[in-house]
C-alpha cells in the first residue's frame, strides 16, 4: 500500500487545528508542522501559546559561526588600528 503526504500551509493556528480535526474525522492521520517540519504540540496550540520549537543543528552551527566570525573580525580590525596608530 502507497502512502500519500497531503500538506495545506496557512497561518492561522485555529485554522490548522480544524484542518487537522476534519482530516482525523475522515479517518486519516493528520499532524500539524511547523516551518521547519518540527511536530507541534497541539495543545500549546489550543492554548494560544504554542512552545518555540527548537533549533537545528544547523541553526545552531551557523550561529556559532556568525559568533565566531564577527569576533575574528573585531580583534583583526582591533589589531589593525593599533599598528595604525602605532606607526
Amino acid at each position: 500500500m502507497r502512502n500519500w503526504t497531503i500538506k495545506t500551509q496557512t497561518d492561522s493556528p485555529d485554522r490548522a487545528l480544524e484542518i487537522v480535526q476534519e482530516q482525523r474525522g475522515r479517518g486519516y492521520t493528520a499532524w500539524i508542522e511547523d516551518d521547519r517540519g518540527q511536530s507541534v504540540d497541539e495543545d500549546a496550540l489550543k492554548s494560544g501559546k504554542p512552545a518555540r520549537s527548537k533549533p537545528t543543528l544547523y541553526d545552531r552551527e551557523v550561529g556559532a559561526l556568525v559568533v565566531i566570525a564577527t569576533a575574528v573580525v573585531a580583534i583583526g580590525t582591533l589589531y589593525l588600528v593599533g599598528m595604525w596608530v602605532d606607526h
